[in-house]
């Protein structure tokens, strides 16, 4: 799933969770967008990246939605969004590694998708990722070298941009329709909070994502200098910096009182 569609999703649910409230729904959106900090960007080689597999795994597990949850119920609720809209995704998209790290300390597979078996006295998953077809349908970062048992969970969506532009059309229409008592309004109220309330945070997710994109998308296929690079690089750092600065004035963990 696209960027775009996760943070469009995430605020048609939040509003009507929070029958509403846009304050509350923008926080969800932000929250939404955090899991693709793990995308396969200029930090890391792609023969790395492909060795690795920390896309839809480092930031799209149980365990940082979690620490997303405590720190901030909103935030933390934009996460969860963003996982289960990946959770739908097949094998092609990766699914989503649910349980990392812990899945990475089986190291074996016992049948693979070709129905090959393995023999080993030590833990094994019963199947394997169907590494054939990752190979020959996924984008060149979500490729593996050799078949590694990660533990991916998929779900039925074969077609993930039919899927992708489904669930954004969608959740734009419906977020329009939702307020169309007050939808002039209602965006002068979005980019008013967006762009003064969050001016740190909307500007780091610009800035990381929108270089970071071009670089998975253009950029990497071509000979730059390491001047560039280091550009490039510095530029994504920046956007980090500023999400995390003014992200950590949201701390407001779930009150159990």
């Amino acid at each position: 799933m696209n960027l775009h569609t996760h943070i469009t999703f995430a605020l048609a649910i939040s509003l009507v969770l929070f029958h509403g409230n846009l304050e509350l729904a923008i926080l969800v959106g932000i929250g939404a967008a955090l899991p693709d900090l793990d995308r396969e960007y200029v930090f890391t080689s792609r023969a790395i990246f492909s060795r690795f597999q920390l896309h839809r795994a480092l930031f799209h597990n149980l365990f940082f939605a979690g620490i997303i949850l405590f720190f901030n119920q909103y935030l933390g609720l934009g996460v969860v969004l963003h996982m289960a809209l990946d959770l739908l995704t097949s094998p092609t998209d990766r699914g989503i590694e649910l349980f990392f790290p812990f899945g990475r300390f089986i190291k074996n597979f016992k049948i693979d998708y070709e129905g090959n078996i393995k023999r080993s006295k030590s833990f094994m998953w019963l199947l394997e990722d169907p590494i054939v077809l990752i190979n020959r349908t996924s984008d060149i970062g979500l490729r593996e070298s050799k078949g590694m048992p990660w533990l991916r969970v998929y779900g039925p969506f074969k077609n993930s941009r039919l899927a992708d532009w489904t669930i954004f059309y969608t959740s734009f229409i419906f977020i329009q329709l939702f307020e169309a008592n007050n939808l002039i309004g209602w965006w002068e109220d979005f980019i008013k909070i967006l762009f003064l309330k969050y001016t740190f945070i909307t500007i780091g997710i610009i800035l990381f994502y929108g270089v970071g994109e071009v670089w998975r998308r253009r950029l990497q296929f071509i000979r730059l200098t390491n001047f560039a690079k280091a550009i490039i690089a510095g530029t994504m750092t920046l956007g980090v910096a500023l999400l995390i600065f003014q992200g950590l004035e949201l701390y407001d963990p779930v009150s159990f009182e």
